[in-house]
């Protein structure tokens, strides 16, 4: 194939995209850098890691000591998942520490929950430009059970507890300590384990020892003993919460009542909503930064440009056969999720190679939906097989037109994934390690650094990814290649809307059924399930699967765009196996010999 001789804009404009919201980003995380936000490590029990993000604004001195919030997150979250709260605190003058959870982002599995908090609260009690004589603890959802324990175990300086949309709400609420309970409006865990809004507040209001039944927002108690109580109920759903403005706008007048804060701001400034644009548009730019990388090395390298492949002959699909096969590639998936996710998630035999039981269920739904589809497709060859039909690994998108699989270009496709998934993961460890922030959308999907050991871990994940994505990019090369209208860009333009709406399709559709219905009314389709070996209850892996649309929709996207532009289907597999696979399993790969949540 010849050389192309095209300049590369497309990678310029895609790395100056990325470094400016970047900046931009971190300028209204930080206060135009007057925050400073780092990643501190310390050792905990056994020489394990315990880390958190530390955000100190410029107002807190050794002079002049300031309260610091401590934030626990939930479940299977690094302390990333809870930087909307960092962001608006720090801004207001409060020390802020934004914790890893047990066993994930960089903290390591530490085998008590003692360990943990221990760890962490000492090391804020070291910091001598805090006050720790006011000191406040969060809990998000299961990071609750760190915030009590630290409640317990530090009590002469936790002054404030807030109670973020614990599953079971009334579990383990603190003595001495003032205390915020705030409560998702449509929250399946605390249907499931207290009840309905009027048991949850005779549980309160019994719990408290009031006289009447408890009323939203209304503060009860006294400060200096301690004592003050109120409960809160915002418009949202558990799974979501990390970005609830209410709630952090309650929190923050909450601890306004019990000490004012630092620095002054109204409560309810709407920063996050432009520092969330900031995020989006970064989070973008990391997609088209690794478009525009791969398209340049592929474009400019001749070692690489040599595993063009011929087009293969488009037949086009329309009509019938193209609604048929986009409702199989539909229909099955959705069908399955529920029980194969399940069945994946507590397979106990699993446990020494998967240690993820959340990611393992979803992954294992992948790779099932994966084999339907190979199986599919081999038993269309039988059928065109015996009617007579020659067919090619031309006509499964492996090769070019009259060519035949040729094991240097699939070498060499891997390599320039590498390159490209290594380049941009360059970036995002600079970007952690210089500014403190990363990449997410909404809370939902998060672009984080890495630690080796649980890159490691996540190995046996990224090689599911690529026969995922393998069996994936078949299936979309080939039953759903549209008919070409002679526009380049026009024709990719429908074919990336295509794979990506089918791609991403099922698990948005599952999302939006379980929890769009169940923020709309409160009550929620799939039930709660026993977590065999897990502990508690939950809808399953699809608690775990709001980043998953994005991941299979920027997979999608990423291996049509490849494929049209090399029809080498193994360049657009790699790359979007090896980053998707990485960033939706190795931050929440857990590294132990059995499976955790």
């Amino acid at each position: 194939m010849k050389l192309k001789k095209a300049k590369p804009s497309f990678l310029v404009s895609a790395i100056c995209v990325l470094v400016m919201s970047t900046l931009l980003a971190w300028a209204l995380a930080s206060s135009g850098g007057s925050t400073k936000i780092k990643r501190v490590s310390i050792c905990g029990e056994n020489g394990n890691t315990v880390s958190y993000t530390a955000w100190v604004p410029k107002n807190a001195t050794n002079a002049t000591p300031v309260p610091a919030i401590i934030l626990f997150p939930g479940r299977s979250s690094n302390g990333h998942q809870l930087d909307s709260w960092s962001v608006k605190f720090a801004r207001r003058g409060y020390v802020v520490v934004n914790v890893d959870w047990n066993g994930n982002g960089e903290t390591e599995v530490l085998t008590t929950q003692e360990a943990y908090v221990e760890g962490v609260m000492d090391s804020v009690l070291q910091m001598p430009f805090v006050n720790t004589d006011e000191l406040i603890v969060l809990g998000n959802s299961a990071g609750n059970r760190a915030a009590t324990l630290a409640c317990e175990l530090y009590s002469d300086n936790v002054k404030v507890y807030i109670n973020d949309v614990h599953p079971t709400l009334l579990a383990d609420l603190p003595e001495g300590t003032n205390t915020l309970l705030i409560q998702a409006r449509a929250d399946q865990y605390v249907n499931a384990f207290v009840g309905d809004e009027a048991a949850v507040k005779a549980k309160l209001t019994e719990a408290w020892g009031l006289d009447e039944t408890v009323v939203e927002k209304k503060m009860y108690g006294s400060a200096e003993d301690g004592t003050i109580r109120q409960y809160v109920i915002t418009d949202t759903i558990h799974q979501v919460s990390a970005l609830d403005i209410a709630g952090i706008t309650a929190s923050i007048e909450f601890v306004n009542a019990i000490f004012p804060a630092p620095v002054s701001i109204p409560a309810g400034s709407h920063i996050l909503a432009v520092y969330e644009i900031f995020q989006i548009l970064g989070y973008a730019g990391i997609i088209v930064f690794i478009l525009a990388l791969g398209n340049a090395l592929y474009t400019h390298i001749p070692y690489f440009n040599v595993i063009g492949n011929t087009p293969t002959e488009n037949k086009g699909l329309r009509g019938k056969a193209l609604t048929r096969n986009v409702v199989i590639a539909l229909l099955i998936p959705l069908v399955i999720f529920f029980p194969i996710s399940w069945f994946f998630h507590n397979l106990e035999i699993a446990n020494g190679i998967f240690q993820s039981r959340n990611l393992r269920g979803i992954i294992g739904w992948l790779v099932t939906s994966a084999v339907i589809t190979l199986c599919l497709l081999a038993i269309n060859a039988q059928k065109a097989k015996k009617a007579g039909a020659v067919l090619l690994p031309s006509n499964y998108a492996l090769c070019g037109e009259g060519e035949k699989v040729e094991a240097y270009k699939i070498g060499r496709a891997f390599l320039l994934a590498v390159i490209t998934v290594s380049s941009c993961y360059a970036w995002i460890r600079f970007v952690e390690t210089a500014f403190g922030i990363n990449y997410q959308i909404w809370n939902v999907l998060n672009i984080s650094e890495i630690t080796p050991k649980r890159l490691l871990a996540s190995i046996p994940f990224v090689l599911c990814t690529i026969v995922i994505m393998l069996a994936s990019n078949i299936g979309m090369n080939t039953s759903r290649r549209l008919v070409e209208t002679g526009n380049p860009q026009k024709d990719m333009f429908r074919q990336v809307v295509l794979n990506v709406s089918v791609s991403a399709g099922v698990v948005t559709g599952l999302l939006l059924v379980q929890y769009g219905i169940g923020w709309a009314t409160g009550h929620y389709i799939m039930p709660q399930l026993q977590n065999v070996g897990g502990g508690g209850t939950s809808s399953g892996s699809l608690d775990f699967a709001f980043g998953f649309p994005l991941i299979m929709g920027f997979s999608a996207g990423m291996s049509t765009y490849f494929y049209k532009k090399t029809n080498n289907i193994w360049i657009g597999t790699f790359i979007s196996a090896i980053f998707g696979g990485l960033v939706g399993v190795a931050s929440s790969t857990f590294i132990l010999p059995t499976a955790v949540m």
